[in-house]
């Protein structure tokens, strides 16, 4: 019934590309009943809104097609919806993140937070307003107002029990010494991103670079617990195919002392996705790989060598399977509830899991912008914005 307001949150999704098509569906299948329930489907287009609709409504009956300004207006508006899954073109989330917070629906956006670290410092702000505001109208009222929404940024790899895993061992092995990373990705027209028109868009600065390169610093940093301070790249590109730049090589200067590089391409010919952290008592690599099927990371500590024999820890190998999109989701939603079961307690409010805090997806933003600025053009060191602007 229309203004009922049902015991999982009910959520609307906004955005029916591939991703939210490959990728959301299944999550959303697994959690639809009970931990969430899909409500509405939105598009700019109703001929995508409504082909979501028949791919969702096998496990959610329920669920309506919403297209153009007015279906936005008519969810934002609406009782039924508690919090909004935000998949859209880079370029386009940040109003529509900010329009779904001030309507008061918690908000999971797909990374990167933004295209610039600019767009994303004056989201983060408009934020920070609304939540001050929020906050004000409780102390002038002397009672609970409404609960701050949630503002979640979906960088799955920070959920990945993978680099979880990696980063204990490195904190295990003393001193960081060097990493490296090495990303390897072939954009090939077999791959169903080829097409997306919105990652060509010459506005979008860095292209598939700055798209995904957030991923591979977000898995970095957990993994070494370090932020990043300096970097220095250059950028080419190979590919006349893939839109500039389609390589970029970085060196990096970690806020410990410790350097290292990345690289990441998208003319390769082959896939390859590999975290390496040399310590001073031994070395863990992160590798995407498949086991039994299921794809994905094996991790692999080897102690160092002394005198031909191997001390502290033994060598080992684990793999495991990608579960990042799906944790980040149940994490989101938990976050949801207890939210909401908590707003009319102020005192008892918890901060939403800071894995996927805007202010992380910032800081893995600002080094990804860095390192274009010094690659498209000086190939000079660059700054990385300080944390304490972030």
């Amino acid at each position: 019934m229309d203004g009922e307001i049902p015991r999982q949150p009910a959520m609307a999704l906004l955005g029916c590309g591939v991703f939210a098509r490959d990728a959301y569906i299944p999550i959303l299948q697994a959690l639809q009943g009970t931990h969430i329930t899909l409500r509405f489907v939105w598009s700019r287009s109703q001929a995508a809104a409504q082909d979501m609709v028949q791919r969702v409504q096998g496990f959610a009956p329920d669920v309506e097609a919403r297209w153009g300004e007015a279906g936005l207006e008519h969810i934002l508006a609406s009782p039924l919806v508690q919090c909004c899954a935000i998949v859209l073109p880079i370029l386009s989330q940040p109003g529509i993140v900010m329009r779904a917070l001030r309507a008061g629906k918690h908000v999971l956006q797909e990374k990167p937070v933004a295209g610039s670290v600019e767009v994303g410092l004056q989201t983060m702000h408009s934020y920070r307003a609304l939540q001050q505001d929020l906050l004000e109208e409780e102390e002038a009222t002397a009672s609970a107002s409404p609960s701050p929404p949630i503002w979640a940024v979906a960088e799955n790899y920070r959920f990945e029990p993978a680099f979880d895993e990696a980063g204990k061992l490195v904190r295990s092995l003393g001193t960081m010494v060097a990493v490296t990373v090495s990303i390897e990705v072939p954009m090939t027209k077999s791959n169903k991103y080829f097409d997306c028109e919105w990652r060509r868009d010459p506005s979008l600065k860095g292209a598939f670079i700055l798209d995904c390169g957030v991923h591979f610093v977000a898995g970095l940093r957990v993994m070494t617990g370090c932020d990043i301070k300096l970097v220095t790249a250059i950028a080419t590109h190979r590919d006349p195919t893939v839109p500039a730049p389609d390589t970029l090589t970085t060196l990096i200067r970690f806020d410990n002392g410790c350097s290292g590089t990345m690289v990441i391409t998208y003319a390769s010919s082959v896939s390859k996705a590999c975290w390496r952290v040399v310590c001073s008592r031994g070395t863990v690599v992160v590798e995407r790989g498949v086991k039994e099927g299921k794809f994905g990371y094996v991790v692999t500590l080897r102690p160092r060598e002394e005198g031909g024999h191997q001390q502290q820890q033994p060598s080992s190998s684990q793999f495991f399977p990608f579960s990042g999109l799906e944790e980040e989701w149940r994490a989101f939603v938990a976050d949801v509830v207890h939210r909401s079961r908590s707003s009319s307690n102020s005192g008892r409010r918890r901060s939403a899991d800071l894995r996927s805090s805007p202010r992380e997806a910032l800081k893995d933003l600002a080094i990804v912008e860095a390192a274009l600025a010094s690659g498209l053009h000086a190939d000079a060191p660059v700054s990385v914005k300080p944390a304490s602007i972030l």
